[in-house]
């Protein structure tokens, strides 16, 4: 225990041995001027030396090695020289499409007389697309497809400058979903029926997957509308509850309203009809176009005609396969569900039940084989059919096809 307090403080003193420290003498800032620009003038000196040292000793080295220095390698230009870069944007081609072959394309309006469960009958009206084909003195010609005016009451067209004007049905094919409308001249102004022109048709033989694919038309009421893709596939085989249709597969937009525009080459040449898109969730992009190819015998058929003649057995079959004919221990061919009365085929003595085996020589395996014989045949063509009854009895037969109705 300390006494008192200074020894207390003497105590700590001798604890705690305080060092005091040097003080750095600062240089003066003329001293430090002065030694700078020394230094400066002596690395200047050694670095001349160096560099001319260096250049002199790499040019020998250059010209005895047979390395010749390029003079000039590096040109300083005026900016005041300089002219700067304009962008003129020249006329797309898809946009000359779309102007040349829009005027060719219409829209189309269908009204449909419909009626409820409780027997009220209303109009309903659908849309649609159509291509000019064909205008002379008095008429303007347009393709469309079927589905668009089947059943329709009334056909409203409308041009390409929004004047409407009515339609007639020449004819319609179900089977292929072609459609040939009229519009009397006289029901279009004089100044706009002199500007209607007809659209160039192509050649749908020569398309090869991956060219150019224009699509115009009247999706959803709006008229004109163009979308551009591809040819993705051809001869795509399409089955529909009634008919099976070859057609050219394309990924440009084809929506509502589209069906029975154009699909245009990049020569502003219709290649096909645009008829069906496949909507799914999973897939988006898959459109459908008749082959102008396939669609212009029908379309003058249809002008000549007003329908399109096609052969007629009358027989609803179904095919008996390798294993349902080792199963029933029946012969391969068309079994015959039915037989359409007075039809070609009642009238030859086909009967329900027989099985259809052989067609003009040709061995029958599927009933969709049997259709596509029938149909390379014309109206009134004599046929040779051989059929078994009742498992056992094989006959030949002789028919005359009819005409569809």
């Amino acid at each position: 225990m300390f006494d008192n307090k200074n020894e207390f403080l003497r105590d700590c003193k001798e604890i705690v041995e305080v060092k005091s420290r040097p003080v750095k003498r600062r240089k003066s800032f003329k001293n430090i001027l002065i030694f700078g620009i020394i230094f400066s003038i002596i690395g200047g000196f050694s670095i001349g030396v160096g560099y001319k040292f260096s250049e002199s000793y790499l040019s020998g080295y250059a010209q005895n090695n047979g390395i010749v220095k390029e003079e000039n390698q590096t040109e300083i230009i005026d900016s005041s020289l300089a002219q700067k870069v304009k962008y003129n944007q020249t006329s797309s081609p898809i946009a000359d499409i779309a102007e040349e072959v829009g005027p060719s394309i219409v829209a189309i309006t269908s009204k449909v007389k419909v009626r409820d469960w409780f027997d009220n009958q209303y109009v309903q009206e659908g849309q649609g697309s159509g291509v000019i084909f064909d205008v002379n003195n008095g008429d303007v010609m347009i393709v469309t497809n079927e589905h668009v005016v089947d059943g329709a009451a009334e056909v409203l067209v409308t041009l390409y400058n929004n004047k409407k004007a009515p339609a007639n049905i020449v004819g319609i094919d179900s089977e292929t979903d072609l459609a040939v409308l009229r519009i009397d001249k006289k029901d279009i102004p004089k100044d706009i029926a002199n500007k209607i022109v007809a659209a160039k048709l192509g050649d749908s033989d020569i398309l090869r997957v991956g060219e150019t694919a224009i699509a115009i038309g009247n999706p959803m009421g709006y008229n004109n509308t163009v979308t551009v893709g591809v040819i993705s596939a051809l001869n795509r085989e399409i089955r529909l509850p009634d008919k099976k249709l070859e057609l050219v597969q394309t990924d440009a937009a084809i929506n509502p309203g589209n069906s029975g525009g154009a699909l245009v080459n990049i020569n502003g040449e219709v290649i096909g009809i645009n008829t069906i898109k496949i909507t799914d969730t999973k897939v988006e992009g898959i459109g459908f176009a008749i082959p102008i190819n396939s669609a212009k015998p029908i379309i003058n058929e249809l002008v000549e005609n007003g329908s399109v003649s096609r052969p007629y057995l009358g027989i609803y079959g179904k095919d008996i396969d390798k294993n349902i004919s080792e199963l029933y221990e029946l012969p391969m061919g068309v079994f015959v569900a039915d037989v359409i009365e007075k039809s070609a085929a009642d009238i030859a003595g086909i009967k329900k039940g027989d099985v259809i085996i052989e067609f003009e020589g040709e061995k029958i395996f599927s009933m969709e084989q049997l259709s596509q014989l029938i149909k390379s045949k014309e109206v009134g063509d004599k046929v040779i059919i051989k059929i078994i009854r009742n498992g056992n009895q094989k006959k030949e037969l002789k028919a005359v096809l009819q005409e569809k109705s």
